[in-house]
């Protein structure tokens, strides 16, 4: 016997997308991701309309007893925000000879410590420079953002809809 679903409709889904912050749209995928471990990402349900964070590590399928839509994701290997781009123009020299005064070569917590000697919320920064950056590279123009979340959405709920799937003329 096949299970039925029923999903938002599309005039639902347009509600849902207009009402979200850039800060609700990148927030969830920031606290999910984990840089070189797990990649982050934000996904609508299509069942309830819940925007959460998932987090999937590398070879790992997400569990396929939700269906949902990628909003906004950060992969693993990528660290969404530089140093440069982190701190101001004053602050990046500061955290350059501070960040000097150490003979290792990496190390991941010292932008960390720089923010925690100079009182800097990192998590929040991080935060507004992402969704900043979303506003800006992906939202820039709302309708091109509505229409590829719109065709996400109509590939998710075809009925034979399977993302592992390849046809022959694919190929």
């Amino acid at each position: 016997m096949e299970e039925i679903v029923e999903v938002i409709g599309v005039e639902h889904l347009k509600t849902v997308l207009s009402g979200l912050t850039p800060e609700e749209i990148v927030k969830p995928a920031f606290d999910n991701w984990i840089y070189s471990q797990r990649t982050g990402h934000t996904v609508l349900n299509l069942e309830n309309a819940k925007v959460y964070g998932l987090g999937i590590e590398f070879n790992q399928l997400p569990l396929a007893d939700n269906i949902y839509i990628e909003l906004f994701t950060i992969k693993s290997t990528e660290d969404p925000i530089e140093a440069e781009e982190f701190f101001s123009k004053s602050e990046y020299e500061e955290f350059l000879e501070f960040s000097s005064d150490d003979p290792c070569e990496y190390i991941p917590d010292i932008i960390t410590d720089f923010c925690e000697k100079k009182d800097i919320d990192e998590y929040e920064r991080k935060i507004g420079l992402l969704a900043y950056n979303f506003e800006k590279n992906e939202r820039s123009n709302y309708n091109m953002w509505e229409s590829a979340i719109l065709n996400k959405y109509y590939d998710a709920i075809y009925e034979d809809h399977n993302p592992f799937k390849f046809s022959h003329s694919s190929l």
